[in-house]
Formats: C-alpha cells, structure tokens, sequence
C-alpha cells in the first residue's frame, strides 16, 4: 500500500504517462496477489505457495516500488545502473535466504530481508523526498546530542531513556592534556560506532554551515546584493537568518570534532580528513578540481596504507586479518561467497595472533566473503561507481552529497559495516551515497523556477536563483 501511495502521489504532482501507468497496474496486481497469499491460512484459495514463491514475490513487489516513479525514461536513465546492481546485491542475499527454515536460525533471513528494504529505501526513495539539507541538518543534530549525552558521562555513568551512557574501559591521552581520560562511547558500546556518526555529524556540520553563510552578488542592474537579494547595506531578516544558520551549525560541528576526537576511531579522523580536503579543493579551486581531487585522495589513501608500518601507526592486525579474507575467500565459492555466515568465524582459520577471531575489519572484504565476487562488484557500482559519476559530470554534482559519500568509502576500508544493513552506521553510508546517486535523476525545480520566473517577468539578466537547487 506505500507504493502505491508513493506513486499516487507522484502521479498527481508530476503527471502520468504511459509507462508509469503500466508499471502501476503490474504493481498493483503483484499487490493483490500477495495479498492472497496472506489470507490463504484464513480460508480457501490456490494452494499455498512455497518459500521461493513468496520470497520472489515479495523481492518482486519492493523492485517494482523501486523501479517505477513519473518520468520513468528520465529516472531510469539516471539511476538504472544502480538499481541493477541492488537488483544482484538483494538477489544473491534472497538466494542465500530461502534455503532458511529451521526455526531456530529464521531470524537470520528476517534479518537480510530488512537490510536490504532499509538499502533500496535509503538509496532510491528517500532521497526523492527528503530534501539534502534537511538530511544533513537531522544528522548534524543527532550526531551532537550523542556527543554531549558522552560528554555528560565524565561524570558519572546514567541512563537515557533506557539506554545505558558511561565512557569506554580503554583510555588514552588527548594532545591537550597530559593525563589519559576515558574514551567516549556515549549510547553505543563501541566507540567505533560513535565515531562513524560524528564523522557524518561534523562533515554535515562544516557543509551547511559554510553554505548557510550569507553571500554578496550582483543583481541585474549590476548592483551588489546578498545572495537572499537583500540590500548590502541593510541588514534583512534572511540575511541574519543565514548569518544565524551558519552560526548554529557551525557550534554543532566544533561539537561533534571534539566528541569524535575524543572516541580515538582513527577511521572516522581519516574519513573527517579525506572529505574536508575534497570539499576545500571544491571550495578553492571550483568544480573543476573535484576529478583531480578525488583521484589525487584515492592515491593519498591507498598510499597511507603501505607506510603505515613506517609512520608508526598500528594497524590493529587489519593487514593480517585481510590477507586471512582474501585467502578464505579464494578457498569457498569464488563468485557467490560463502553465504549468510558470522565473517569473522569464517576467517579465524585463516588469521594466526591476536588478531584472529576478529572481523575483517573492511566493509568490501566483508561482503566479498558473504556474497563473492558477482556481489562485490554489485557493491562496488553503488558505493563507488557513484562517486566516479559524480566526478564526471562535476559540472552538475550535488557537491555535499559527493563529499560526505566519498568520505563514508573511504570510512568503509577501515570498519566492517556495510549499506547493506540496518545499523545506524548504514543507514547513514546508504543515504549519503542514495543522495548522490539521486542527484537530477527527480526534477529540475530550481531551473523550472528560473525559466518560471523569467517567463512573468521577462528578465533575461543573471539571478542567485538560476544556480542549482544544491547551489542555493
């Protein structure tokens, strides 16, 4: 019933045409059909269906709300690469799942249903109706809120709704003091996790608080005015609003460094240093440096890894657990992994020291092992087959969503969370990197508003309003 709500929806706004027609009809009656299926324990009916039938059925019905919107050739040109690949990367999951009945593991296939329902809507539908900056605000928040509940818990350990708040058992020594503290875990029970959101918070933070900074134009008389339109020599209310926006979230993201900085996840300072270079490149060279910038970054990062060793920087024993991943990989099914399976018991046989036992530590080698090669590549054309589109048309990329999605592919190399899943962590890696594949594949509303607006008004001139939606 969402989808067809969601396409209702989109039909009264954007208009209906006969491809969109037809898919809502097939949607409609796939609907029905499994809706059959439900009441078929309530009375007669066909005959129940087995586990691969309902399993298709319903993988079949979450394509087609994924597939089918208004401006279906435009949607599909944009943006059907992608959902091809989510096509494979949820398939070889359902594959794995229907074999799955024995009651005492059926959570596991619960569990890899909902991941992949949670992925396809963070990649393909949120993003059409949740606007960029209404993203980047609610994580900047959320990000600060958990940094200073973790703050509070320097004090004395409580909880917060049920949730229990108290630093980590491990300490280390801040570069501004000279005693060790306790390092911040806030909610979570790792501080990893909290590292992953206040990487997000403090990119999301710096994003919107140097594009809510006020800016001085020229009108079409040539006449210097602030980009809201206002007078330079007065102060308007959209002009201290801005000037307010910027001044709140840029006290959020000092917030949410500092707590980060304080959870020692030398992933997320990597991330935070990867996406701030990229997004200063931008922000000094212009578009034109964000192709060069994300190559010169990929190199810089790959570089990291060989002088690790030589900058004396520990590893934590990732170099030995991913030679372990590799070569387990190479021992199971090559192209379709191993399947639904614990990561880090798979590679314990192949991992010798303190480091066995442990995760893989890489989100890529995590999937590689569940779901092989055919999967891995699926992986690799969402994550990062986006952000190589991205650099290619830098002309027309939404520059936020770029920068905070590079960072999370990067963060990814270092931490064994995957988009395919419903953590808080995925959750936030899968939409960051829907936004940037999202990105012109809906409508055009700031350029239909200029040609609008020039259309009653008849000026030809420039206007702040003829930049891109991402750009106001």
């Amino acid at each position: 019933m969402g989808g067809v709500g969601f396409t209702v929806y989109g039909a009264e706004v954007y208009g209906v045409d006969g491809r969109f027609g037809i898919l809502l009809f097939t949607y409609i009656l796939c609907m029905l059909v499994l809706i059959g299926v439900v009441f078929r324990r309530m009375g007669p009916g066909f005959p129940q269906p087995g586990r691969a039938a309902k399993l298709t059925l319903i993988a079949s019905l979450f394509f087609f709300f994924l597939f089918m919107c208004p401006r279906q050739r435009r949607y599909l040109q944009r943006t059907g690469i992608f959902l091809l690949a989510f096509v494979v990367l949820f398939s070889v999951h359902l594959f794995y799942v229907m074999p799955i009945v024995d009651p005492s593991t059926s959570g596991t296939a619960a569990f890899f249903i909902i991941a992949g329902f949670m992925t396809g809507l963070n990649l393909f539908v949120i993003p059409r109706y949740v606007p960029r900056d209404a993203f980047l605000w609610v994580v900047s928040l959320f990000s600060a809120v958990l940094m200073l509940l973790g703050l509070l818990s320097y004090s004395g350990s409580f909880t917060f709704f049920g949730l229990p708040v108290a630093p980590w058992h491990n300490t280390f020594t801040p570069v501004f003091a000279d005693s060790e503290v306790y390092i911040l875990t806030s909610v979570f029970d790792n501080p990893n996790t909290l590292g992953v959101v206040g990487f997000a918070g403090t990119i999301a933070s710096v994003l919107l608080a140097t594009r809510a900074l006020p800016r001085r134009e020229r009108n079409n008389q040539n006449q210097p005015v602030h980009a809201d339109g206002g007078s330079t020599t007065v102060s308007t209310f959209p002009f201290m609003m801005s000037l307010g926006l910027s001044f709140v979230a840029g006290t959020l993201g000092v917030i949410n460094a500092f707590g980060t900085y304080l959870t020692n996840s030398r992933a997320s300072y990597l991330a935070i240093g990867t996406a701030l270079v990229l997004y200063c490149a931008y922000l000094v060279l212009g578009r034109r440096a964000l192709p060069f910038a994300v190559v010169g970054l990929i190199g810089s990062v790959v570089l990291f890894l060989f002088l690790l060793p030589t900058l004396g920087i520990s590893s934590s024993g990732r170099f030995a657990l991913w030679a372990g991943s590799i070569e387990a990989t190479f021992d199971g099914p090559f192209l379709f992994g191993h399947g639904l399976v614990a990561v880090d018991d798979t590679i314990e046989p192949y991992v010798a020291g303190p480091a066995s036992g442990h995760s893989p530590h890489n989100s890529y080698l995590s999937i590689l092992i569940r779901i092989g090669v055919v999967g891995l590549g699926a992986y690799l054309l969402i994550v990062v087959g986006s952000l190589f589109r991205g650099v290619f048309q830098a002309s027309r990329v939404d520059v936020p969503a770029l920068v905070l999605a590079f960072g999370f592919a990067a963060h990814q190399i270092f931490e064994a969370y995957t988009i395919f899943h419903h953590t808080i962590p995925a959750v936030l890696a899968s939409l960051s990197a829907g936004y940037l594949i999202m990105n012109g594949a809906w409508v055009d509303v700031a350029e239909a508003d200029e040609r609008e607006r020039r259309r009653h008004t008849g000026s030809t001139g420039s206007s702040t309003w003829s930049r891109p939606e991402w750009e106001r």
